[in-house]
């Protein structure tokens, strides 16, 4: 259910993947069933080379701490910056939302929690989903109490980065992404 949103995939891209697990025997062919008037669903199975490759999954990625690609970031960097007040209105869009998504994250939590049907892995879970947004929203707040009025300029504008010398750009190229967000020139208007 919702693998868009949890794994980051289209369901058409989930059968993908499925049958590619399938050719690398990492999951078998369980059983196709049909209930009812439903279309029909087949139920695969994981194997142990499967169980083997989700381990080695699992341990890569709760070994590691490594920031998903940052797309506002590239957003605010590289997007258009003569219309401010475009920007400005859809980061409020974008902050309507992400309060929307928090509300309803909490609020199936809850029902779940009701229900009985949460364990404490799957709490543990929700409880991160609804801290990433809540530092969202307080990066939104930050945003506009202190940056909204400013002029942003494009990382690629000659802008003096912090640290760079007599007032003119580093030469030092950005070597990624986390240093193109650290590093965004904001200047007062006017200047």
């Amino acid at each position: 259910m919702h693998v868009e949103c949890w794994g980051g995939v289209s369901p058409g891209a989930l059968y993908r993947e499925l049958h590619q697990l399938e050719a690398e025997e990492l999951i078998e062919l369980l059983r196709n069933e049909q209930i009812g008037r439903r279309p029909p669903r087949t139920v695969y199975r994981i194997t142990d080379s499967g169980r083997s490759a989700l381990r080695a999954l699992r341990d890569e990625a709760l070994g590691q701490c490594a920031r998903p690609p940052d797309v506002v970031g590239v957003g605010l960097l590289f997007g258009a910056f003569e219309d401010p007040a475009r920007v400005r209105e859809l980061l409020e869009r974008r902050h309507r939302a992400t309060a929307e998504a928090l509300e309803m994250l909490i609020a199936k939590r809850k029902r779940l929690d009701e229900q009985g049907a949460v364990s404490l892995d799957v709490r543990t879970v929700f409880r991160r989903g609804e801290l990433y947004l809540q530092a969202e929203l307080a990066w939104h707040d930050e945003y506009t109490a202190t940056f909204a009025t400013a002029t942003v300029n494009s990382a690629g504008a000659g802008i003096p980065r912090a640290g760079a010398q007599g007032g003119t750009p580093s030469r030092r190229g950005s070597t990624s992404l986390e240093d193109a967000t650290t590093l965004v020139a904001l200047q007062e208007p006017g200047r």
